[in-house]
């Protein structure tokens, strides 16, 4: 009918473990204080948070501000390139518009253009002598006419003013003619 009770073991290379392992029991709990001091603890811990919250706020501000002000720096350096490079252009475009004037005066002011001009169109011939006027000329003599001039226009004669006014009605048609129709024909 039965058998005999039998006891079997587990071999020794597996250890059981217990299920059930202890905790360590949690502290006491300190008894509860009055209302007044609880009260006290939550104000407390709420100024905590506003001013956590305060700092919090103020330094994300801040990001925000000088996130703003790299931008505002940037976008001003790169419109300020360019404007320079705009500025550059333009005074590349001056120069050459310089030097295209200064070839077209040299070609201009050539004695052998004028003479051609002046026995072309004013019947003129070949002068006795030449002399050329500079503006450096005129400059440099300017302040010494000024100071003897009141000397020197006593001593002129009636004859000589008026062979300086032909003069001076020549040389602005001459220079009207030279810079009028040629002048303009030659900058087109």
């Amino acid at each position: 009918m039965g058998q005999t009770a039998r006891r079997i073991q587990a071999p020794h290379s597996a250890v059981r473990t217990p299920r059930l392992r202890l905790v360590d029991t949690p502290p006491a709990r300190a008894p509860r204080s009055s209302p007044t001091t609880s009260r006290a603890r939550v104000r407390a811990e709420e100024a905590r948070a506003r001013s956590l919250f305060t700092a919090f706020v103020a330094i994300f501000c801040c990001a925000i501000v000088l996130g703003g002000a790299r931008v505002t720096l940037t976008a001003n350096a790169a419109q300020y390139s360019l404007s320079e490079s705009k500025l550059l252009a333009e005074i590349k475009q001056e120069r050459v518009a310089v030097d295209q004037l200064e070839v077209d005066r040299s070609a201009l002011s050539t004695p052998s253009r004028i003479a051609d001009i002046a026995s072309a169109s004013m019947s003129m011939g070949t002068p006795r002598s030449v002399k050329y006027i500079t503006t450096s000329d005129l400059e440099g003599s300017g302040a010494a006419q000024t100071a003897g001039s009141t000397t020197q226009s006593a001593a002129q004669g009636a004859l000589e003013r008026v062979v300086g006014a032909v003069v001076d009605l020549s040389a602005g048609e001459a220079q009207s003619l030279l810079v009028g129709d040629l002048g303009l024909a030659g900058s087109r």
